[in-house]
């Protein structure tokens, strides 16, 4: 297995909003998606739009159980705005089950991930997502351009 220091993004990393409201989650994202990614966290759905408004953001993270709104409910604002809603949103949250990556689909994100989430799996969707001159690259030369 690869370690996680040796993971990093290329020079023209992505830009990525976390949203989430436990802080064990926003510390373990950053430690995966740290290196060369310019990483934003809000650990609210209305600090999380409010970024969002003020930054060139290329993917976000989110949680569905937010202090003061669903994580469903915010991800139907952004892709309901026409600035927003070219931006993948992927749900990373500790439920499971088929009805929340359903309420996931439906209010326009592009993937589901399941807390505890391995770093490897994080990655994987993370690229999968991003543009392809922002792909985090496992094996420590640059990513094609």
């Amino acid at each position: 297995m690869i370690p996680i220091q040796e993971v990093y993004v290329t020079k023209q990393g992505a830009n990525i909003l976390i949203v989430d409201d436990e802080p064990a989650s926003l510390e373990s994202l950053c430690v995966i998606l740290e290196h060369g990614c310019q990483l934003f966290m809000a650990e609210t759905a209305r600090a999380g739009l409010d970024c969002l408004a003020k930054n060139n953001i290329d993917l976000i993270l989110l949680d569905v159980d937010l202090p003061d709104q669903s994580g469903f409910e915010v991800c139907k604002a952004i892709k309901f705005r026409e600035e927003t809603k070219h931006i993948p949103v992927i749900f990373l949250t500790g439920f499971e089950g088929l009805v929340f990556e359903a309420q996931a689909f439906q209010a326009g994100a592009v993937d589901f991930i399941t807390k505890p989430a391995s770093p490897y799996r994080v990655l994987m969707r993370v690229n999968a997502h991003i543009k392809t001159e922002h792909h985090i690259n496992l094996r420590g030369d640059t990513a094609p351009t």
